[in-house]
């Protein structure tokens, strides 16, 4: 009787969760509109979690570094509050002050590209006809397929163009949007009552995962937080200061050689430097092609500048402000920037290369016990040679014949 209620608990269970996902399949469109505007419910959240985690780096320098030095007890009353509004005062005013100075010259760069466009084409075409010309007189040929490129190179502008023309309209309508207004006014609000109270969250956190979580999974939740914390935090702060000395030495030397759209070009660098490998030609590859429709030296130049630029950001710069923290070979970075670029976009660009650095760190040290776990077997056929047969066939006696002997050791 209990088998054959068991059994038939069994149908019913596999009955519901059928009906369960024919529901699903039914009503997909629904329940994902649902979860959508519940995420843009979260987005503030998202948000001020995202200021809050960058600010918490200034934060704990002016709590520990400026004011924890002070030993009065009553100043230390107050070091907490006094240190968040100083974080807040110091980095959203030199946010502000740069905005503008940044945002009226962004404005007139772009009227003048605007203004300037039908002459950059004209320019653009000369060059390509004098090119082609040159070479059906050189190799006695009679190439037709850059009238082709010149339409579509023609059109391409035109259309850019007229994007640029309601650049300023799209621009003012989407920053007067009242949900974006919103959405990063409570972000804002909400950061502050984040980074304030971080301690308080994180110890309700610990408390929340004590009382409902297994507590041999703690340790392991744990240390994946704090080598996350680790490798996103220091790079993210360290590649966005890296970007800004970039975009500053940019600006510096095309201001100082009279190079036009000096701070439009310094500021398309600085935020696409940010991306690692592929960073650096999203940004020069469009700055190049602009100085060419003004006057192929100057794209020349910028080449070379942006090129001895990088070496020194790469070799110097780099190396001192973000360190070693990601630790990942060239191969691996280049893998995680072009699969979670492929999987998430932007975003996952930017972040691809030290989220994969910490889930190679935290499966490196559970490789590593691993191996300490197996003994000296694990060593030896770490260290056999794949490619050479003979080499090969030796170790693998070496490792059997060492393996009996401890098998026969532990039955003894």
């Amino acid at each position: 009787m209990k088998k054959r209620f068991n059994k038939l608990t069994g149908i019913l269970i596999c009955i519901t969760f059928a009906v369960f996902l024919l529901f699903l399949k039914d009503n997909v469109d629904n329940i994902w509109g649902g979860i959508c505007s519940f995420a843009g419910v979260l987005t503030p959240f998202v948000y001020a979690f995202g200021i809050a985690y960058i600010l918490n780096f200034p934060y704990r320098f002016i709590y520990s570094k400026v004011f924890g030095k002070i030993k009065s007890e009553k100043f230390q009353k107050i070091n907490k509050p006094l240190s968040l509004v100083l974080t807040y005062v110091l980095v959203f005013g030199l946010i502000g002050f740069f905005l503008s100075i940044l945002i009226p010259q962004l404005s007139t760069n772009m009227s003048n590209l605007v203004r300037h466009i039908p002459s950059y084409i004209r320019s653009f075409n000369e060059i390509t006809s004098n090119i082609i010309n040159w070479i059906n007189e050189r190799f006695n040929l009679k190439l037709t397929i850059l009238d082709n490129f010149n339409d579509f190179i023609r059109g391409t502008i035109n259309s850019l163009s007229d994007i640029s023309s309601t650049y300023e309209k799209v621009s003012s309508a989407a920053m007067n949007t009242a949900s974006f207004v919103y959405d990063w006014v409570m972000a804002f609000i909400l950061s502050i009552y984040m980074l304030g109270s971080k301690d308080f969250l994180c110890a309700q956190l610990k408390k929340f995962g004590a009382a409902f979580l297994p507590t041999k999974w703690l340790p392991t939740i744990y240390e994946i937080i704090n080598v996350s914390d680790d490798k996103c935090g220091k790079f993210l702060v360290g590649k966005i200061l890296d970007s800004s000395i970039i975009g500053l030495m940019v600006f510096v030397y095309m201001s100082l050689r009279g190079l036009p759209y000096s701070l439009l070009i310094s500021v398309i660098v600085a935020v696409c430097n940010i991306i690692p490998f592929f960073g650096p030609f999203i940004g020069g590859i469009p700055s190049a092609f602009l100085l060419l429709l003004v006057n192929p030296a100057y794209c020349l130049e910028f080449i070379i500048m942006i090129t001895v630029f990088q070496q020194i950001d790469g070799n110097l710069i780099g190396p001192k402000i973000v360190g070693s923290q990601v630790g990942l070979v060239g191969f691996w970075s280049l893998f995680s920037v072009i699969v979670a670029g492929g999987l998430f976009g932007l975003p996952g660009m930017i972040l691809g290369t030290p989220i994969f650095a910490a889930i190679y760190t935290l499966v490196g040290r559970k490789v590593k016990s691993r191996i300490e776990m197996k003994g000296e077997n694990a060593e030896r056929v770490i260290d056999m040679n794949v490619l050479n047969s003979s080499n090969l066939t030796n170790m693998k006696a070496k490792v059997i014949k060492k393996s009996k002997k401890e098998e026969g050791s532990e039955k003894d």
